[in-house]
């Protein structure tokens, strides 16, 4: 579960391919103005919900499979009760075509409380028991498919191959599994050290790391989807994954991130060489950047150790966790350029 104010959405770019299609089509978006009832964004891939609401003090608890739901409060507040659905006995036998389980009753989880422009993202390992509160509410419920619909009648010159295993010297670069959480959250979800340097926050608990990696595992069928954990002697370490792949302009943009207590090795570097030649002989890419806020040069230095060269600055580019917005430096790598240099 992730609760936050619309105007942070950003931050959550990359962590799923339609959810980025949720923050791409707010940027035109006027929702105040926009009817109750369905609207299209991506077919059955992303679609949005806008609701008059009653609020109560007591309604059922709900549950998905097939979708992540995004709340947005766009008027008054409201109470959204949380839990690992493990936690809550008694669901209705799953309902296929409306993708929901439904639960009666007053078993107790968290209260996460919305004021209008926040919202409250609901994973499919997360019961959810929306509508609390008193008085009258509108708000913004954006269902957002878990696996995204295949694209392959789309002409590519790219050969897709989604995220296989790539081993270094030292390394291991593999899917994630369910049961990493625990050394993932330890290793660094949880270190602000580590969160100092990315865009997203600390994670607060294991149980928010494990449903974070459940969607990403479920995300792994795409062929367009490259995610990798990386292992050192069976030690879980960090991430590095390609985002903002584009077919038409046959480029992505890499990003990672290491546990404290391996930084200073060169692990990064060898990892990110590993990728980039995967992406770049095997998937075809043309074109691979990477971007790093000005006050973490130790990431363009990993950068330029892995052959990519120094474009420029994005001024402002992103916004920060205080509010305020970032410079990123931007590196890049050709696909001939680098093979050849690399050798």
């Amino acid at each position: 579960m992730i609760a936050d104010r619309i105007e942070r959405l950003q931050l959550y770019y990359g962590m799923h391919p339609n959810l980025d299609k949720v923050i791409l089509a707010l940027r035109g978006m006027d929702l105040d103005d926009m009817p109750n009832g369905r609207h299209e964004i991506s077919g059955e891939d992303v679609f949005l919900n806008i609701m008059d609401t009653e609020l109560k003090p007591v309604t059922a608890w709900e549950a998905h499979r097939n979708y992540i739901d995004l709340q947005l409060v766009l008027k008054h507040e409201e109470t959204i009760a949380w839990a690992p659905i493990d936690q809550i006995s008694g669901f209705s036998a799953y309902d296929a075509a409306r993708d929901i389980q439904l639960c009666e009753g007053n078993q107790q989880g968290s209260p996460i409380r919305l004021q209008k422009g926040m919202f409250g993202i609901f994973f499919p390992e997360d019961a959810h028991m929306p509508g609390l509160g008193s008085g009258k509410g509108r708000k913004a419920v954006f269902k957002i498919k878990v696996l995204p619909t295949a694209t392959a009648a789309a002409p590519t010159l790219l050969n897709h191959q989604g995220t296989r295993e790539l081993r270094t010297k030292r390394l291991v670069l593999r899917q994630y599994r369910v049961e990493d959480a625990q050394e993932v959250f330890d290793n660094w979800c949880s270190d602000p050290r580590v969160a100092d340097r990315v865009t997203w926050h600390p994670h607060s608990n294991v149980s928010f790391t494990e449903a974070l990696i459940s969607d990403w595992v479920r995300t792994y069928p795409n062929p367009q989807y490259y995610h990798w954990v990386i292992e050192e002697d069976s030690r879980v370490i960090g991430d590095i994954a390609a985002v903002g792949v584009s077919d038409r302009l046959m480029t992505c943009e890499i990003g990672y991130c290491l546990g404290h207590d391996h930084w200073n090795q060169g692990i990064l570097t060898e990892a990110l060489i590993r990728v980039m030649r995967y992406l770049f002989l095997e998937v075809g890419f043309h074109r691979i950047i990477a971007r790093h806020f000005v006050s973490n040069p130790a990431s363009g230095r990993v950068m330029e150790k892995a052959g990519m060269v120094k474009e420029g600055l994005n001024r402002q580019y992103r916004n920060v966790k205080d509010g305020s917005f970032e410079d990123l430096v931007q590196y890049a790598a050709l696909r001939e350029e680098w093979l050849t240099n690399q050798g």
